[in-house]
């Protein structure tokens, strides 16, 4: 009896210990690709890679278009090996990676798979649709339908092409109200663009509130800005901010700039960034340096992943 016993607590032992291997296999995809899209939102392309492959080799047709989108972009053009990353996601319905392989067939399956969301009202779709043939009303249906990419996106159009509202008032009036609705829906690079407008940055205490609606969706650049403003980077020779009218914080504001340098390696402020660190603590000492590391380590379980917030698909700014 004593030896059945021991032969059946061996045996649901070694089952337990099974089932634990099977779990942490089958997660580590999961978290290949939630940390390999993190760190591709983010920008950090190199250290993105290996994470999106694992996701991409498993199947997961956003890290295969986003590995795609990072092999283009370091190389500058679309190899071949991102084309058979595309042609993956693109065999999975991906309509931006369909798109990028730009051959006929891929354009008429990519156009098919969006003008039959867009026929549901999907918004996202119908960005799609302006994505493919560029059409600007397309743009306007896209954005009239709630997307608040296509919003900025008609933003943009409508500052760069006058000729697509002739009246400087209206076209005025048309793009702040655009960015508006974007930025109030949480769109952050509409935020920051709204907030850089007359006679939004004219208004030192609205224009504050944006940046740190910024700050708040973790948008890398939004949480550099406010950790600059909060140590004094956009003070006049008065000691005053003219930019934001922040009142000086280092401890916050050394904690926030510490996690954008701690976090980020390709972004393209990183060296300003790490140099405003050093210069603000020279200021600070040991004792506030450590409660700054202890703050930033807060946000950041307090706040979604860092993020660049770029756009899906199109290139505009």
């Amino acid at each position: 009896m004593h030896s059945h016993l021991s032969i059946l607590t061996t045996l649901f032992n070694l089952r337990d210990t099974l089932s634990a291997l099977i779990t942490r296999i089958t997660d580590q995809p999961q978290e290949a690709i939630t940390k390999g899209i993190v760190l591709y939102n983010l920008g950090e392309f190199s250290q993105a890679k290996s994470y999106l492959t694992i996701g991409a080799t498993a199947g997961d047709r956003a890290s295969q278009y986003a590995l795609a989108e990072v092999i283009r972009r370091q190389a500058g053009s679309i190899t071949e090996e991102a084309k058979n990353w595309y042609r993956l996601a693109g065999a999975q319905d991906h309509v931006y990676a369909l798109m990028r392989l730009g051959d006929e067939a891929s354009l008429k399956k990519a156009k098919e798979l969006a003008q039959t969301e867009a026929d549901k009202g999907n918004a996202d779709a119908m960005l799609e649709l302006y994505e493919l043939n560029q059409n600007i009303e397309a743009l306007r249906k896209a954005a009239d339908a709630g997307s608040l990419e296509g919003q900025y996106i008609l933003a943009v159009k409508y500052d760069k092409d006058e000729s697509l509202i002739a009246d400087s008032r209206l076209r005025r009036a048309t793009i702040d109200l655009l960015l508006r609705n974007a930025a109030e829906a949480g769109f952050s690079k509409a935020m920051h663009w709204y907030s850089n407008r007359f006679p939004i940055n004219q208004n030192l205490p609205l224009r504050r509130q944006w940046l740190e609606k910024r700050a708040e969706l973790n948008d890398v650049n939004g949480v550099l800005d406010y950790g600059l403003g909060l140590c004094g980077f956009y003070e006049d020779d008065n000691g005053v901010d003219k930019e934001y009218g922040f009142s000086r914080n280092l401890v916050k504001g050394y904690g926030l700039i510490w996690l954008v340098v701690e976090t980020t390696a390709e972004l393209s402020r990183h060296t300003t960034a790490k140099q405003c660190l050093e210069e603000t603590a020279k200021e600070m000492t040991t004792d506030q340096i450590a409660a700054a590391k202890t703050f930033a380590q807060q946000w950041k379980k307090s706040h979604p992943p860092m993020s660049e917030y770029r756009l899906a698909y199109s290139d505009v700014v």
